[in-house]
């Protein structure tokens, strides 16, 4: 099976380097598994900021292979990426296919465990010679790669020896122990998907011991991240999750009832887990403590039948997909972050915080970032402290502006796109 490169776009740069200037710039590829975007879920918005910063500094060619989202071009896109192609990754290899034909899911398992490889990689591999055209062109001074699952792709300009250009890989968070994470999070109602989970650890693990060395530099979203990607054999330098300045805008919908927000991509299952968690734990006893209704609003694409049976409660709004989250997060009194698995960071806490809203958290949800409890946000872990400080923020109003204030003040310091874009510069130019 052989897989066909689809141009879809083909344009200038509108918004990125000086086409004034009689030297042309060095031309950056950068391959993802989403359209890179500046609103929407935390990959999106991670990808998007890569390609500002490159934008702005390099002519830009974009591969997006649609293995984790969206790929309908936009305009933030079309206004920084030259050329823009979209890989047509329509199956996966053989081996996999084979692995997913069984039906015994003991059997499937074991099959599964001897492919050795993350399943989101199964349809990465047969696309990687689709892209030896443009290794041929030889034009390239960096190619960068979001995320591990993804890093084959840049084979053809890998097996350039000595004549290759500057490896970047954004691999964002170790794979490995998230999955870990989520197996042990589903041992609990779901032994079979813990152990399918345990064995796509298992091969994120030896994935990234094959491919992290094979690049110049390996990035992670946090210093922790970056300390356990390093195990692999490659030193992993942080760029964090950022977001750009937010107006200072609240619009509370009613003094009626006090309105909760949680934003995140509902089909991934840490997220759905917190989402349900908060709902059979603390809404109802958080109403209750307040003696007034609490509205909950769930803002996140592909919510499962679960969450879609949630929301027929009187109170819950599932949303699904928005376009932009801003009128959310204006309208929101507070945010809940309850993740109990999971990697990386949180860009949706950084985001709330940009947008002066309060914040309770778990410590996993905030782990990595340098938001502090009782000065920028609130950690609580255990059911009942987190019930108790969603009740102290909704009753200290001055506790809660405080801590807004804080939290906002802390991501435009550690947490803005322009100083983070020099030191992604700085990463490139090193030798």
């Amino acid at each position: 099976m052989t897989t066909d490169l689809q141009p879809v776009l083909v344009g200038s740069n509108r918004a990125g380097v000086d086409r004034r200037s009689t030297k042309m710039p060095p031309r950056l590829l950068m391959l993802a598994p989403v359209m890179p975007s500046d609103r929407g879920n935390g990959l999106a918005m991670r990808a998007g900021f890569f390609l500002d910063t490159y934008a702005r500094r390099f002519v830009v060619d974009l591969v997006v292979a649609p293995v984790a989202g969206s790929a309908e071009v936009s305009a933030f896109v079309r206004c920084r990426a030259e050329r823009i192609v979209i890989l047509d990754l329509n199956q996966p290899d053989s081996y996999y296919r084979l692995v997913t034909s069984v039906r015994d899911p003991a059997t499937r398992l074991e099959a599964f465990r001897r492919y050795g490889r993350p399943s989101l990689a199964a349809c990465v591999g047969p696309a990687c010679h689709a892209l030896d055209g443009l290794a041929a062109e030889n034009r390239h001074s960096v190619v960068h790669v979001s995320r591990l699952y993804i890093a084959e792709l840049a084979t053809p300009w890998i097996d350039k020896g000595d004549d290759r250009p500057r490896l970047v890989l954004d691999c964002d968070e170790n794979d490995a122990l998230v999955y870990g994470r989520i197996a042990a999070m589903q041992r609990r109602e779901d032994p079979a998907a813990a152990a399918w989970s345990e064995a796509e650890g298992d091969a994120f693990a030896a994935f990234a011991a094959a491919w992290l060395v094979k690049f110049d530099v390996v990035i992670a979203a946090s210093q922790k991240e970056a300390r356990s990607l390093s195990a692999f054999g490659a030193p992993a330098r942080a760029i964090p999750n950022v977001v750009a300045h937010a107006p200072m805008i609240r619009q509370r919908r009613s003094r009626e009832y006090f309105s909760v927000l949680f934003v995140g991509t509902l089909s991934y299952p840490p997220n759905a887990d917190a989402a349900n968690w908060f709902i059979a734990r603390i809404w109802r006893r958080l109403a209750r403590a307040l003696n007034q209704c609490v509205h909950l609003t769930l803002v996140g694409a592909n919510p499962g039948p679960l969450m879609a049976r949630q929301s027929m409660q009187r109170g819950i709004e599932v949303t699904g997909s928005v376009a932009d989250v801003s009128r959310y997060y204006r309208e929101a009194d507070l945010v809940v972050a309850p993740l109990r698995a999971g990697g990386g960071t949180r860009i949706k806490i950084i985001e709330a915080a940009a947008h002066g809203v309060p914040i309770v958290a778990t410590a996993l949800a905030a782990d990595g970032m340098s938001f502090r409890h009782g000065v920028d946000i609130l950690i609580a872990d255990e059911e009942t402290t987190f019930l108790r400080s969603c009740i102290l923020l909704a009753r200290n109003r001055t506790l809660s502006a405080r801590l807004a204030r804080s939290a906002r003040t802390k991501v435009n310091r550690d947490y803005s796109p322009a100083y983070w874009r020099a030191r992604v510069t700085d990463f490139i130019a090193q030798s």
